[in-house]
């Protein structure tokens, strides 16, 4: 599947958030948000699979420089690749 890596996400952040904001480009495979074993919180990434190369490039376009929770996203594919 096609995956994005997306940082710059506030502490906070939950899966459901990351499923909201990326939900609308095309269904998803898979959303997996890193967290601090310890304390729970996010570590400021998360990877998302979406079944088609064209969502996962809709979504790096809309959500690279995108706004979110009083940060800037930066979005491009997990790999370097596609």
């Amino acid at each position: 599947h096609p995956t994005i890596r997306i940082t710059n996400l506030s502490e906070d952040t939950l899966e459901a958030d990351v499923n909201q904001l990326c939900r609308p480009f095309g269904p998803l495979a898979r959303v997996f948000v890193a967290t601090d074993r310890s304390t729970g919180y996010c570590k400021g990434f998360a990877f998302v699979s979406y079944y088609d190369h064209e969502s996962a490039e809709k979504a790096i376009a809309k959500l690279n420089g995108h706004g979110f929770d009083n940060l800037i996203l930066s979005a491009d594919w997990a790999n370097g690749g596609k």
